[in-house]
């Protein structure tokens, strides 16, 4: 056996697949956002526990042998209840290990395997409904919009947050992600460059009202205004937003911008919102707004494609909508916008 590759989490290759291997981790995986390398870490770190746990060899070069400890790891995992998301995740993480260290991958060469997983999952599918992040429908969301009158910038900046995330059914990293040059005024459009659903880096456009335009306007002119001199700040200074990331982290107060370098050209140099200020954000607006929702970074993308679905917009329409891939995910998502439309019905009718 070679030289561990990944030390952290006991992952060895055979010597004749060692120079691919360290290949991709020292020109590809070093390159790639911290939040993506953090997430195959943790991923391989869960498989390779579960292998020493178990007295499991973990994925090497025979094919059988990755096979059997694919399957128990996916039984194991869906036997604990896990979310159906986080399962999938880590499957696509090995499988791209597999290709990484040129490793046979039962998970696409297997049809046996595929079904398998597939069928276990079936089972254990109903404890990610059961999860599934609330969603935050237009009507929440105008409730937000009529209820909140913005005090801070930091108002007007979540504001603006809340109402795009909608519109464009964003994640928290696309949202973070944003630049001043993505967003079409005239037309209506947000460029999202590259998704979770587009590794391609195609990108996608999104819709985006005139409401939320409106917000955006607002954020960055109260961005670009000196409030204690009472006048637009220059050109030159640190804390005006003339170019690159839209939405940037605010003083302790939430009166005004923090310096940031707009110099700095590379997208995975540019300094954005973590999850976490996205997601605070998101619940203080909601509670200023009123609304009574354990909401969380995918509330809006969820609550957007729901309510498409009880306006009656096609799932074509609403898997375009948000860049989905295919249309499972959408529909699994809108399930619950007619899942009780008779009873309810019925109710009202008898007035129960």
């Amino acid at each position: 056996m070679s030289e561990l590759i990944l030390k952290d989490f006991g992952v060895a290759v055979p010597e004749e697949h060692v120079e691919s291997a360290n290949r991709y981790f020292a020109d590809i995986f070093s390159r790639l956002p911290h939040n993506t390398q953090r997430s195959y870490k943790s991923d391989l770190k869960s498989f390779y526990q579960y292998c020493f746990v178990n007295g499991m060899p973990g994925i090497g070069p025979d094919v059988k042998s990755n096979e059997e400890c694919i399957k128990s790891y996916a039984v194991s995992m869906c036997s604990s209840q896990l979310a159906y998301n986080t399962i999938i995740h880590r499957m696509a993480t090995l499988s791209k290990f597999m290709k990484i260290a040129n490793f046979p991958d039962p998970l696409k060469s297997s049809e046996y395997l595929r079904d398998f997983i597939k069928l276990e999952m079936q089972e254990h599918d109903i404890y990610n409904r059961a999860n599934q992040a609330p969603a935050l429908r237009l009507e929440d969301l105008q409730t937000i919009n009529d209820t909140v009158i913005p005090d801070t910038l930091l108002d007007i900046r979540d504001l603006a947050i809340i109402n795009l995330m909608f519109d464009g059914l964003l994640r928290a990293d696309e949202l973070s992600s944003v630049q001043l040059k993505h967003i079409d005024h005239a037309g209506n459009k947000l460029l999202v460059p590259k998704s979770k659903s587009d590794q391609s880096g195609k990108g996608s456009f999104r819709y985006v009202s005139n409401t939320t335009l409106s917000y955006i306007s607002d954020y960055i002119y109260e961005a670009n205004y000196d409030q204690k001199k009472q006048v637009e700040k220059s050109r030159d200074d640190d804390t005006r937003i003339n170019k690159g990331i839209l939405f940037r982290p605010l003083s302790p107060k939430g009166t005004s911008t923090l310096s940031f370098n707009e110099t700095i050209t590379k997208v995975k140099d540019m300094p954005k919102l973590d999850y976490s200020t996205v997601y605070r954000a998101l619940k203080r607006i909601t509670k200023k707004g009123g609304i009574d929702i354990e909401v969380t970074g995918h509330s809006l993308r969820v609550g957007a494609a729901v309510t498409m679905a009880e306006a009656k917009v096609s799932q074509n329409k609403i898997q375009k909508a948000g860049a989905w891939k295919t249309a499972e995910m959408p529909a699994r998502y809108t399930e619950q916008a007619n899942v009780d439309s008779g009873m309810s019905e019925l109710s009202s009718l008898f007035e129960r």
